[in-house]
């Protein structure tokens, strides 16, 4: 009996180990990670879905692309994206830096954005961006692998903001989604903006001709068959 009792107690401790070790194994590095989240961030966003639901909401717009830095003082296995967003007067450069266990984002404003505007539509090789055009102020946040998506947050310190507040973000970042949230409040610690916006990949459309010619294409291949 004491020996079927100690052969069951292994099994379930083997049982349990298993899975474990299994879900460990799942997990990507750090570096993996940057890669992914990086390759998950760039692009054209937009949230119009989220507008044609709820109108109150406002039309807001991103595109970000990988950019290179000048003059770096980047640990290594940073990747740098340029981010632009027009409508808001809004450019930013994000650089997420593997940690130990995380991947570590920080966000930086430029002293001279209007140099750097349209640089997305470059080849890479001119996407260039010098350490001398941002400005010295950080705003970092931890961001944490979880299945499928990537979950950031630098709640509750947050970031300065220059008017004497602080803002406080949040963010996941899935394949083809952005979801952010930040939390802007006054120097007195009033809330006064808190709208998560729900950006998605904008697809690609074939141009008006391009739709054309693949009609035509379509309609001669039929003919073909039949006279066949």
């Amino acid at each position: 009996m004491k020996q079927r009792q100690s052969v069951t107690a292994i099994f379930f401790l083997f049982g349990f180990l298993v899975p474990q070790q299994a879900d460990a194994a799942l997990i990507p590095s750090v570096s993996e990670q940057v890669a992914q989240v990086t390759q998950w961030f760039t692009g054209d966003f937009n949230n119009a879905e989220q507008v044609s639901q709820n109108p109150s909401v406002p039309l807001i717009t991103l595109s970000t692309c990988q950019v290179q830095l000048l003059n770096s003082i980047e640990p290594n296995g940073t990747k740098s994206l340029y981010l632009e967003q027009p409508a808001l007067n809004r450019f930013r450069l994000y650089s997420f830096t593997p940690e130990n266990d995380a991947v570590n984002l920080s966000i930086r404003s430029f002293i001279n954005p209007g140099s750097l505007k349209g640089i997305c539509e470059q080849p890479l090789v001119n996407r260039v961006v010098s350490q001398n055009n941002l400005l010295n102020g950080v705003c970092n946040l931890m961001v944490f692998w979880e299945p499928n998506r990537y979950i950031g947050s630098n709640a509750p310190t947050g970031c300065p903001t220059s008017t004497g507040g602080k803002v406080v973000s949040d963010v996941t970042f899935g394949p083809d989604s952005i979801i952010s949230l930040d939390r802007i409040f006054s120097s007195t610690g009033q809330l006064i903006v808190a709208t998560p916006i729900q950006f998605l990949r904008v697809k690609s459309v074939p141009e008006p001709t391009m739709l054309a010619g693949l009609a035509i294409a379509g309609f001669g291949l039929t003919w073909l068959r039949r006279k066949q």
